[in-house]
């Protein structure tokens, strides 16, 4: 067993004078380092020195970020990211726990590869080779605890869903002041729980678990009840705790410094029986925004242990998204709700203690100084109660709000299991490694014996019935249990052939929660009418509907046919008839330098306010109504399925031309009467110094892999492997990606070339 001795030293960064473990880096195309050795220490040792020589800077932000320490290196500017990732960080202790509870084959692991960005670090020091922005300084070293830091902040990010109550009793606090007695059917138009037209990832049909939902459907009588038990809020203290809970200063940051800030991600495995070449495919395009160095590496790892290439991230160790040689794997956030906010009372006598089963407590306060360069250092501050850590205290109202979390102290076990993907050869195996993944996450793969599955992994919580799981709960009502990891949706070699995911709602029966995100129009159908439309599938064509997803939207689909159908369109103007053509002959493509886009855009944000202003208002911003009016509620409210008429008495033609008129009127006045000059620009992928690239609605990395008993694969993960602006692999590509190509995922040393 791994000693406690060396367990400490590892967290502390501090290793044996030990010789270095035995093992090889090759570079390969586009520089992609290629580990080989005999042992796993030696595998992962020069792993970790490999991604240490390409992005020795972006790890050091990466870890100082997750640690709540980036003030120190670039100023106040960081002070609220800090602050943010000290209200809900861990301390040493906490990392030492995380740190004991994983294998001895993970401990290792873990050590073996800070090991080997120490040595790097070491060399190039010595050899004056660190990377100019430590403008000479040697960073500290690297310890086990960043790397399980940057971990949990990995899966905190992609792993888990929810807590967005806080966001909800703002809404239903402002649709109160508003609505009156009408408040509860707004908020149920609003936060609708299931829509039966939203397209799962696993067919009704496939469905092993048969539609037996763990979940108690929630009535009309519990979302009374629990409103009534709602707090007095203050709204001006309710919008910055909603960026609180999210960690949103955190997120803005890393997006600066080129660290992961995004979720989403799109996967796709193809059966050999729907197969052109009949083995079956797998697409994955994790993403996680767009930067220069990217957010992910590119790597393979060879040793008799482990074996897999695809894409990780600076930090952590091991491929996360990728293929061994019996299986390739894909993961997209599940969206599920893991995690909930609850309030508690306040000592009105001591504000620093809280009620708990009839008595005060007090709150766990850990206050961990923060360094700022050029400045007078300050604190953060964790207030734990026993549901989690405090997202806002207000001595005002008196409650405090905490987000408990179904994976607190316990991310990393998640990042332990995806370890253990590279060993599997069937689906009976990975299902088996899918069920110990405590993470939220859609688990795709595809295995060389021929056989396909999907799994919906993580930890989800049981309310009790008198629960609404879209607002703040009281205390008191407690969680009753925890999905048992076995009941969770999946599907192995499904009757179609397929499975798809964009984010989308796992079964039919899994309700939204709290947060309205699956609704009868979602992105996931531009996947699903791709494999419709192709009794085949090659890997050329995943690579083909990759770029669809990029350039195309599923919502003109449901509005622009009765558009077109209007009778007022025989009155209409000479630009009105112009703007009806382009839409008339528009496919749903948003390609850079067309004109329906903008026409269909523009028309649709006046009909949210044509259907939906004169009821709600703003929702406090443009933005905020915009976020809240969502495709499919003003689908359902056209066609009078709301429980409020927000039609106000007129027909559907009435209002679509309204809008359209106000929409043509506006673009008239803002961009000239030319309707050909309506251009319409697509998003750009900026990569600072380089040159931008079309379409930004894409995989951070792409993968496309053919399941022959050997696998073959192709990636890409633009700018480049380097973060050196000096290094040939800087920026090599961010042409492939301009021009949607991919270059081959070697894993084998023979495949290497030879010069």
């Amino acid at each position: 067993m791994f000693t406690a001795a060396l367990a400490i030293a590892s967290l502390a960064g501090i290793f044996p004078a030990v010789q270095p473990p035995q093992g090889e880096i090759v570079r390969g195309p586009h520089g992609v380092p290629h580990v080989f050795s005999d042992s796993l220490e030696g595998a992962f040792h020069h792993a970790g020195y490999a991604v240490a020589q390409d992005r020795l800077w972006q790890m050091e932000l990466s870890r100082r970020s997750a640690r709540g320490r980036l003030s120190a290196l670039v100023g106040r500017s960081a002070l609220r990211s800090d602050r943010d990732a000290l209200r809900f960080g861990y301390t040493e202790a906490e990392y030492a726990q995380l740190f004991s509870r994983l294998s001895d084959r993970t401990q290792r692991l873990l050590t073996s590869y800070a090991g080997g960005i120490n040595a790097w670090i070491e060399e190039a020091a010595e050899s004056e080779k660190l990377p100019l922005k430590f403008q000479g300084n040697r960073p500290p070293p690297w310890t086990v605890a960043d790397s399980l830091a940057i971990g949990v902040n990995l899966v905190r990010q992609f792993g888990r869903g929810g807590g967005g109550e806080i966001r909800n009793l703002l809404a239903y606090t402002y649709l109160n002041g508003r609505l009156g007695d009408r408040a509860l059917d707004a908020f149920q138009d609003l936060f609708w729980q299931n829509d039966a037209a939203s397209i799962p990832t696993c067919p009704v049909n496939d469905d092993p678990l048969k539609g037996e939902s763990p979940f108690k459907k929630v009535s009309e009588d519990v979302l009374k009840e629990h409103a009534g038990l709602l707090p007095r809020v203050n709204m001006l203290e309710l919008l910055p705790a909603i960026r609180i809970s999210e960690q949103a200063e955190m997120k803005v940051l890393a997006e600066q410094m080129g660290l992961p800030h995004k979720w989403g991600s799109y996967a796709m495995v193809i059966s050999a029986a729907r197969s052109a070449i009949g083995v079956p495919l797998l697409l994955s395009g994790p993403q996680m925004g767009f930067q220069s160095p990217s957010v992910v590496h590119q790597m393979s790892i060879s040793c008799p242990e482990y074996t897999a290439v695809g894409m990780g991230v600076p930090g952590v160790p091991g491929v996360l998204v990728g293929h061994s040689p019996t299986l390739a794997w894909g993961l997209t956030s599940g969206v599920a709700d893991t995690d909930d906010i609850f309030f508690l009372k306040l000592n009105p006598d001591n504000p620093d203690q809280y009620e708990y089963q009839g008595e005060w407590r007090e709150f766990d306060v850990v206050e961990p100084p923060i360094v700022i360069r050029d400045a007078e250092p300050t604190t953060g501050r964790r207030e734990m109660s026993a549901y989690g850590p405090v997202v806002l205290k207000s001595v005002s109202t008196g409650v405090a709000y905490a987000r408990k979390s179904t994976i607190w102290m316990a991310e990393t076990d998640g990042l332990e299991a995806l370890l253990d993907l590279p060993a599997c050869r069937t689906m009976r195996e990975v299902r088996q490694v899918a069920l110990t993944i405590n993470a939220n996450f859609n688990l795709f793969a595809a295995a060389a014996d021929g056989q396909i599955g999907w799994f919906y992994c993580g930890r989800v919580p049981l309310r009790p019935p008198n629960v609404d799981p879209r607002l703040p709960a009281p205390a008191r009502h407690e969680w009753v249990g925890i999905v048992a990891a076995d009941s969770m949706p999946y599907v192995v070699n499904p009757g179609q052939g397929w499975i798809a995911n964009w984010n989308n709602k796992p079964v039919a029966w899994w309700p939204n929660m709290d947060t309205p995100v699956w609704g009868r129009i979602f992105r996931n159908e531009i996947l699903v009418k791709q494999m419709r439309d192709k009794r085949r599938i090659s890997a050329q064509d995943l690579e083909r509907f990759a770029r669809r997803l990029s350039t195309h939207k599923i919502e003109p689909d449901y509005f622009v046919n009765d558009l077109l159908g209007c009778g007022q369109a025989s009155d209409a103007s000479a630009a009105q008839r112009r703007a009806l053509d382009y839409l008339r002959y528009w496919d749903g493509d948003y390609m850079e330098g067309s004109v329906a886009p903008v026409i269909y855009d523009a028309w649709f944000e006046a009909l949210q306010r044509e259907v939906f202003f004169e009821t709600y208002g703003s929702f406090l911003s443009p933005a905020n109504f915009q976020m809240v009016v969502q495709p499919t509620l003003v689908w359902n409210a056209l066609r009078g399925r709301t429980r409020i008429a927000y039609m106000n008495g007129r027909d559907l033609t009435e209002v679509l031309w309204s809008a359209f008129e106000t929409a043509v009127s506006s673009l008239e006045n803002g961009r000239g009467p030319d309707v050909a000059a309506w251009r319409y620009r697509a998003p750009r992928i900026n990569f600072g110094d380089l040159p931008d690239v079309l379409y930004s609605n894409r995989g951070t990395y792409i993968q496309v892999i053919e399941m022959w008993p050997e696998p073959r694969g192709r990636f890409v993960a633009p700018p480049g492997v380097s973060e050196n602006s000096e290094s040939v692999f800087y920026g090599d590509q961010r042409e492939l990606s301009a021009n949607w190509s991919l270059f081959p995922m070697i894993w084998k040393r023979d495949d290497l070339p030879k010069n």
